[in-house]
């Protein structure tokens, strides 16, 4: 076996043993270099190693940081929208328990923007390229160290045809829905995920580690003839979260169904 394939070997066991706990510096090049009585070369090539494995992230001028590892931790995030109701059963609004169900902080103040829709986010929305959109940016932090980046997208368009947006055109998505409700607006919503590597502003942003991909979530709020109203954007780093779908119960076979998959 090689110098670094054992250097490698022992590190992950230990890792693997909890002799490192996530979050944890592994020992120095020199301290490494002692212990094993090898040159920094081996060293350095182990620790590339244990990066490509994912098990730690290496930080310039600071180290080895052992990582929180997927299957040792993951926070489910549930993926729909919830009506909101009064006594006499008249929806009053809807809103996203996993957003607005009290387990996050806005982290700093949001921050706000008037945009021209990209063709990407044209397409997306159903807007004509170059249309306004305002912009609602929220960096969230749920206290144990997770951060998630929500984007609303509202296009021009929805606020001059929803006259009590008034002058605050920047909303979370729960105020949006009850206005559009009140407005007479029926709703419906549908959503995409993807898994992409961030950019070096989400990396920073997010707190992603390195060689890691974040999640994100496009969900477009939309009439029921499918006339869109706004879209959300949802950022989160992979390595430790996992979206989460009720996709209801499925309708029951008739005899007609059942005899024809047989």
């Amino acid at each position: 076996m090689k110098k670094k394939d054992a250097i490698a070997a022992v590190i992950r066991d230990e890792i693997m043993a909890g002799r490192y706990p996530s979050g944890s510096m592994l020992p120095s090049e020199s301290r490494m270099m002692e212990r094993f009585t090898v040159s920094r070369t081996p060293v350095r090539e182990a620790i590339t190693m244990l990066k490509a494995e994912g098990l730690i992230s290496v930080h310039h001028g600071k180290g080895a940081v052992v990582r929180v590892r997927p299957e040792w931790v993951v926070r489910s995030h549930p993926r729909k929208i919830v009506a909101e109701t009064m006594r006499q059963g008249t929806n009053v609004g809807y809103f996203d328990p996993d957003l607005e169900g009290g387990q996050w902080d806005v982290v700093g103040e949001p921050v706000t923007d008037r945009m021209r829709a990209t063709a990407t986010l044209a397409l997306m929305i159903g807007v004509r390229e170059g249309t306004d959109v305002f912009r609602y940016d929220r960096l969230l932090d749920d206290g144990q160290g997770r951060l998630m980046f929500h984007r609303l997208y509202l296009p021009f368009d929805t606020v001059n045809d929803v006259r009590k947006l008034g002058d605050r055109r920047f909303r979370s998505p729960t105020e949006l829905y009850a206005i559009l409700a009140a407005a007479g607006h029926a709703l419906v919503w549908r959503e995409s995920v993807r898994a992409t590597m961030p950019s070096p502003e989400d990396a920073e942003r997010l707190r992603i580690p390195a060689a890691t991909p974040m999640l994100v979530a496009q969900r477009i709020a939309a009439a029921p003839n499918g006339h869109p109203f706004a879209m959300e954007e949802t950022r989160i780093s992979a390595d430790n979260a996992k979206f989460v779908y009720d996709l209801g119960r499925a309708p029951a076979l008739s005899s007609s169904d059942a005899d024809a998959g047989t």
